[in-house]
């Protein structure tokens, strides 16, 4: 059960099936956009209007994970994040029973596991997430996949942008400001939203493949509602599904504060 969850975390935490690219519907695809652009300015533009427009995300979701010590599913996972600046998810087992919670913000970040009455904090860095969950990602950067952005705190400024015709996606590839990873990004043509990115260590090898699908829109919001995050090198593989979402409601400070029971363990990280 320990793996499991670490396991959920690690892929929720953002975050079953074949990684596939992520689709607009169909009849949203006539034909080739035209004039076909050139450059990715415009979908960073496209990016950074809709991180304004976004403030606050509370939902339900199902999780589906296949690890190398087996699978499961949990059908109900309560999320809720503050713009892209701190998140709160909360496992909740077949009975109502809590199975794990994670609060993280911008600075640090607190995973509680109620059966093996043990809470792990530490500064939110990519260092500790890759080394005690197995995601290569910081906690920070967990809101930015929950809403089907990217893991860049800061956008790029231009970059080449090439369309591929088969499968009517553009492609961009490069690094984030001040990142030294490589990311690989298609994009929908329509809509200038990632479909899919994967990212790659210095070696060039993917580390983390995540696909958006099945988008709805909601408030003038375009959301993907499937996401499904891939790590080839740990064989771990998971689809966070929303079942039901409100955005820009109102959300009390106190979810992002970690209350430990008493008797509960405490491991702090450096």
């Amino acid at each position: 059960m320990k793996n499991l969850c670490y396991s959920v975390i690690s892929l929720s935490l953002i975050l079953l099936i074949q990684a596939c690219r992520g689709t607009f519907p169909p009849q949203e695809r006539p034909t080739p956009p035209q004039p076909l652009l050139t450059t990715a300015a415009p979908i960073w533009q496209r990016l950074t209007l809709r991180r304004k427009a976004y403030q606050s995300l509370k939902g339900l979701a199902q999780l589906r994970l296949r690890t190398p010590d087996g699978k499961g599913t949990i059908d109900d996972t309560a999320v809720v994040v503050e713009h892209f600046d701190a998140v709160r998810l909360e496992g909740i087992g077949p009975f109502g029973q809590p199975i794990f919670l994670l609060v993280s913000d911008t600075d640090r970040f607190s995973f509680f596991l109620p059966r093996e009455r043990r809470v792990i904090s530490g500064p939110s860095s990519t260092e500790h997430l890759a080394k005690h969950f197995g995601l290569p990602v910081a906690p920070k950067l967990l809101p930015y996949l929950l809403l089907g952005d990217l893991p860049l705190l800061a956008l790029p400024e231009a970059g080449a942008l090439i369309y591929h015709t088969q499968e009517q996606l553009y492609f961009w590839e490069g690094t984030g400001p001040y990142q030294a990873q490589r990311y690989r990004i298609w994009f929908d043509p329509y809509h200038l939203l990632p479909a899919r990115f994967e990212l790659a260590d210095f070696s060039g090898q993917t580390i983390l493949h995540v696909t958006y699908e099945d988008y709805h829109r909601l408030e003038g919001f375009t959301l993907p509602y499937r996401i499904t995050i891939v790590q080839p090198l740990a064989e771990q593989r998971v689809i966070w599904h929303y079942t039901d979402v409100e955005l820009n409601t109102h959300v009390s400070p106190g979810l992002f504060r970690m209350r430990i029971p008493p008797g509960i363990e405490r491991v702090e990280l450096p």
